[in-house]
């Protein structure tokens, strides 16, 4: 009987070890993000620079696969980084014409990045959720 309960508190103990090593790895990643989400420029719709679009468009797809795949926790992102995200997802939303060197408008190109598209969806959920009774 004791050896039952000894296995149990083991077990018990084991898995809540795990997910506090899980936790600390994915918020380990946390930095590196940092450090792309920091470095992006503020995108011009009127006269949008390509390699500038391309590398917001890259980190925000980034960002949304880390919280898609479990890489990261999605709760540090969302409060680390959703105002950010929401924010240069619009920037590049707004781009309505095409982008020069590149063959799609701003829209064009956030839809062929379907993480990023869904995690804006989700923060704008979250925003518009927010002061719901």
């Amino acid at each position: 009987m004791l050896s039952g309960i000894a296995t149990i508190v083991a077990v018990v103990v084991a898995y809540k070890v795990h997910q506090n090593q899980k936790l600390l790895a994915q918020r380990q990643l946390l930095l590196p993000l940092w450090d792309y989400m920091s470095t992006l420029s503020a995108i011009d719709a009127e006269d949008p620079i390509a390699p500038d679009v391309i590398k917001v468009v890259n980190t925000l797809e980034l960002v949304a696969l880390c919280c898609e795949g479990g890489m990261i926790d999605k709760k540090v992102v969302k409060r680390t980084f959703s105002e950010q995200f929401v924010e240069h997802y619009e920037q590049v939303k707004r781009c309505r014409s095409i982008i020069p060197g590149l063959k799609y408008d701003g829209e064009g190109l956030l839809k062929q990045n379907r993480a990023a598209t869904e995690f804006y969806r989700y923060l704008e959920q979250e925003r518009l959720a927010q002061g719901r009774i």
